[in-house]
């Protein structure tokens, strides 16, 4: 897309085409589309989908090998680059159909109370466990300050690119807009109090829908939502804003989340797994 005749050397064909680059940016498009999607998957954790996605694109680099020998003959300097791809595509897609195929053991038995609701008009106090590999990519929230306050174990925090490591006792404040994670790389589990000021009923609703999910196996091992709907709606409801690359999916994700409300999605998860809130 940036620079035509690069890519077209790069690719393993000469043509010339009059500075018509027409066919140059069709091509570089649809390569971003599949860049995006494959990345969208992992993120997403659809090895399923993912793998079914890399054999159907096995395809694309095959046929791209042929047309560069075909074209320049006997050029394997480029067409091994396709080749590599091809190898890629269909040693990989297999590896995560097996793996998806394996028996995931259960998910611990997780322990969450709300202390003190929003319904009430003051904070949302919540204690729970992060158990070894719980994590959250960088984001932000922009209605409320987030305390956590380690009551068990030891948690890794991060805030405004600095990486805490906090031990029993230990309390760190997000304040509104501030990019934080949290992630539990230790081999013991942990326990957390969460306080958000002001309290946010929303946030709540999300937690307990992520905690009922985890319980009747419809989250992964790290506790990512297994259905997309359902993973837009948790951003939705917790004010998750991403950063860095994770932004260019934002506007996909709230476009999933407000198709789920309308179809709804919301309304069962709440209904399902929110009965305790006022």
């Amino acid at each position: 897309m940036v620079s035509p005749l690069s890519a077209e050397f790069d690719y393993g064909i000469v043509i010339n085409t009059n500075g018509d680059f027409s066919f140059h940016y069709i091509k570089g498009i649809r390569d971003i589309f599949s860049g995006l999607l494959l990345i969208l998957l992992v993120i997403t954790k659809e090895k399923k989908a993912l793998a079914i996605t890399l054999l159907a694109a096995t395809i694309v680099p095959l046929e791209d090998m042929i047309i560069v020998l075909g074209k320049q003959g006997g050029d394997w300097q480029h067409a091994i680059a396709h080749l590599i791809a091809v190898i890629i595509c269909i040693t990989t897609g297999p590896a995560l159909l097996m793996q998806n195929g394996k028996k995931i053991a259960s998910s611990p038995q997780l322990s969450f109370n709300m202390l003190q609701s929003a319904v009430t008009g003051g904070a949302t106090i919540s204690e729970c466990d992060l158990f070894p590999g719980s994590k959250t990519p960088w984001h932000y929230h922009t209605l409320f300050s987030e305390k956590f306050e380690l009551l068990e174990g030891k948690l890794e925090i991060g805030k405004n690119g600095i990486i805490y490591e906090l031990n029993k006792g230990d309390e760190i404040t997000i304040e509104k807009n501030e990019t934080h994670f949290f992630n539990n790389r230790f081999s013991e589990k942990c326990r957390v109090r969460t306080t958000l000021a002001p309290g946010n009923i929303q946030f709540e609703q999300a937690s307990l829908i992520l905690i009922g999910l985890t319980k009747d196996g419809l989250t992964s091992a790290t506790g990512v939502p297994k259905k997309l709907s359902d993973l837009a709606l948790f951003l939705y409801l917790n004010n998750s804003k991403m950063t860095g690359l994770l932004t260019v999916f934002e506007p996909f994700f709230n476009v999933i989340a407000q198709r789920a409300i309308k179809s709804g999605r919301l309304k069962t998860l709440i209904s399902r797994y929110c009965e305790n809130l006022g």
